[in-house]
């Protein structure tokens, strides 16, 4: 009888235990009412078509992951045609076009002081941490809040919100005006550092990275392709005659790093080679650990910006076996990430988004040589010939002040003194201009002021424009024509290999999908306050996109 009454009481407590058990898991399982961690994942200069591209040769737990078990939008766009780093970052968080949150381009002409003005600069801050770095950078010039400022506001600050990258351009533009922490690796001294716009003193923990000198460690090291050369696919030969290189000089594997440090500043090197998306990635988790994100009711946000690809691009060409091995590692440096964030904080309780700021163009040689229309736009030969035009035709004067970004800036008080209506001018500057082999449309800002451009290059041109810091013509180059640079390829157009860019949502309450129809990158802010409940940044112009999850 007392064997019976143990055995009873052994199954009983086995049953409460087996119950309680799955009622933890089953609890972990639930999505709580809103994400306790938002990561914003941006990989710049990444068009839509290297996924497809490099799908086969992905590991499983990165890109694969993210777009196996998310919302993959396959036909996300930018709708404006000044592609440029810091439009995008600005344009994501803002959810907004240029021409709204002002931040044009990388950098913009002030006619008033005659200087160009870098859309970060701000000379009231200096940088935090080592006195040699650089940080005189602050988000003054975004004309908006972004959705994590909202955020923070609505809760009355209870929100952290980290923005991580090696390019301060993402780090400041994404972090917004209310960011509790601030960081880019500063190139004069291999370190992490930000603006005393944010602080004062850099976190210990921050400091305790910067004293591993993990910059020194990754710049002993060389890269050499991570598979066998004939299993890159999609991609020309490494030999192929299209590259750039780095420096001019290194165009083929391996890359030894101390070798290169010869020519190319230790410290700017990191940004050129996949290292430097490691660097980021061990930044982003130290990051998680040391400010204890996700842990609260209130939702934190971790901006983490991968800029290399930006390089590597430029350096190499989109068809490079370059861009296809450094996007291979930046696969398992995510797959990393991912696996963290879920041990951490819980798939169900973290959401990530991941898009790009903007694609890049095909070298145009290499279009050439495939029978495709392309060129190099010789802008300042241009540039001189328009300059004895007008001199022809007004008399001697420095009748243009500067061309920027695709944009010409007007000696308009020359003009006003010469008493030529300004509209006059402009016309005589696109009349001759437009005939120039490798432009499509010239268009001047009386006219950006006077009418509503509904669809079509003249739009996107239209959405780039800000009436204060944007020049007095604006051209846009033929499709496959880029300006003369000093490397292989560039992006700075409306076309759809600058414009479109990979979306992916995945974690929390996220639908497994893919997504066919146009989306906007402006829709990612509201989408967020959606989820979130709080209001979207006042110049949002996006839509949320409700199809993305499930119900609410």
């Amino acid at each position: 009888m007392n064997k019976i009454l143990f055995t009873l009481i052994i199954l009983f407590c086995i049953n409460i235990s087996s119950k309680s058990q799955n009622e933890t898991i089953n609890a972990s399982n639930i999505p709580s009412s809103k994400p306790k961690l938002i990561v914003g994942i941006v990989v710049e200069q990444m068009r839509q078509d290297y996924i497809d591209r490099f799908w086969n040769n992905f590991d499983s737990n990165g890109f694969k992951k993210l777009a196996i078990n998310g919302s993959y939008c396959k036909n996300a766009n930018y709708n404006y045609s000044l592609t440029q780093t810091a439009p995008g970052y600005a344009t994501i968080v803002t959810g907004t076009e240029p021409s709204e949150h002002g931040i044009v381009s990388d950098y913009w002409y002030n006619p008033l002081t005659g200087v160009k003005e870098i859309s970060i600069h701000d000379a009231k801050y200096k940088p935090v941490g080592n006195k040699l770095a650089e940080g005189n950078y602050s988000p003054k010039n975004i004309l908006s809040t972004t959705f994590a400022d909202e955020a923070k506001l609505f809760n009355r600050g209870k929100s952290k919100i980290i923005s991580i990258s090696l390019n301060e351009y993402g780090a400041i533009l994404t972090g917004g005006f209310s960011a509790d922490g601030v960081y880019w690796f500063d190139t004069n001294t291999g370190e992490w550092t930000t603006s005393s716009y944010y602080m004062n003193k850099l976190p210990g923990w921050v400091e305790e990275i910067n004293r591993k000198n993990m910059p020194d460690e990754y710049l002993n090291r060389s890269w050499g392709p991570l598979l066998e050369i004939n299993e890159y696919n999609n991609v020309i030969s490494d030999s192929n005659i299209y590259k750039f290189g780095i420096d001019g000089i290194y165009k083929t594997f391996p890359y030894n790093y101390n070798e290169i440090k010869k020519s190319v500043h230790k410290y700017e090197l990191l940004k050129m080679i996949p290292e430097g998306n490691t660097h980021t990635t061990d930044m982003a988790i130290a990051t998680l650990y040391n400010e204890e994100l996700g842990k609260n009711d209130n939702t934190d946000f971790l901006f983490i910006n991968y800029s290399v690809s930006e390089n590597i691009g430029k350096l190499f060409g989109p068809q490079s076996i370059e861009v296809q091995d450094l996007f291979l590692r930046l696969d398992k440096d995510l797959g990393h990430l991912i696996n963290v964030l879920e041990e951490t904080v819980g798939k169900n309780n973290f959401l990530i988004y991941l898009t790009s700021n903007h694609g890049v163009a095909e070298v145009p040689q290499f279009l050439i040589d495939n029978k495709i229309p392309a060129g190099n736009y010789k802008q300042y030969y241009i540039l001189a010939l328009l300059n004895s035009y007008l001199k022809a035709i007004y008399g001697e004067g420095d009748w243009i002040l500067d061309y920027s970004n695709n944009q010409i800036y007007l000696n308009k008080t020359l003009i006003e003194d010469s008493r030529i209506p300004l509209s006059e001018f402009q016309e005589k500057v696109i009349s001759f201009i437009i005939n120039s082999s490798g432009i499509s449309h010239a268009i001047s800002s009386n006219q950006f002021q006077n009418i509503v451009f509904s669809h079509g290059m003249p739009q996107k041109m239209q959405n780039s424009f800000n009436q204060k810091r944007s020049g007095d013509i604006m051209i846009s180059l033929k499709s496959g024509w880029i300006e003369d640079v000093p490397f292989t390829t560039n992006h700075n157009s409306g076309y759809k290999y600058d414009t479109n860019v990979p979306l992916i949502w995945y974690g929390w309450k996220v639908k497994k999908q893919n997504i066919y129809s146009p989306i906007n990158v402006t829709d990612i802010a509201p989408t967020i306050s959606m989820i979130l409940n709080t209001p979207p940044p006042p110049v949002s112009t996006g839509k949320p996109l409700e199809e993305v999850f499930n119900n609410r």
